[in-house]
């Protein structure tokens, strides 16, 4: 009996002092929100409807258009017009954002405005694209169907310099 109780006692304490590892995969990541940090502006490039990629209906969807900023650091955005580079920050273009722990959802939490929140889904999010998609009424007329809308951004060059308001 004592031989099995020395067999116990050193199976215990070998797992006692065993160091704890974890056989569990990582998650690879798909998106990193600091991503949105590779480029001080992002410029709307395109935007299409779900199924038709190829057809670029920028003109038909104004309201998702332009430059936008993001600052992953304090989770705060603001968008602007590409022409002018003037603020969209008094009509919802601004505020606070998130992403969702499984990186498939992108939160805007605007600070003015009418809508208090807008949730889109993410698509892509790298160093060299950012796109979401999200339902709206097709052309933005409240009256019509939903469709979903992909948005593209591609990090913006270009000469407008804008800066964060708040």
């Amino acid at each position: 009996m004592k031989k099995y109780n020395a067999i116990f006692t050193g199976l215990f304490l070998i797992v006692l002092l065993t160091p704890l590892t974890s056989h569990a995969q990582p998650i690879k990541t798909q998106t990193s929100i600091q991503s949105l940090a590779s480029s001080p502006q992002w410029l709307t490039t395109k935007v299409y409807i779900e199924g038709a990629p190829e057809v670029d209906v920028k003109d038909k969807y104004p309201g998702v258009v332009g430059i936008s900023m993001w600052d992953p650091e304090r989770n705060r955005y603001e968008f602007f017009y590409a022409d002018t580079g003037q603020s969209k920050y008094d009509n919802g273009g601004g505020g606070y954002f998130l992403v969702t722990g499984d990186k498939k959802n992108h939160i805007l939490v605007p600070d003015k405005g009418q809508i208090r929140t807008v949730v889109r889904r993410l698509e892509v999010l790298n160093n060299e694209e950012f796109t979401y998609s999200r339902e709206v009424p097709r052309d933005m007329v409240k009256t019509n169907e939903n469709v979903r809308i992909y948005v593209v951004h591609a990090p913006y060059t270009g000469p407008i310099k804008t800066s964060t308001s708040h």
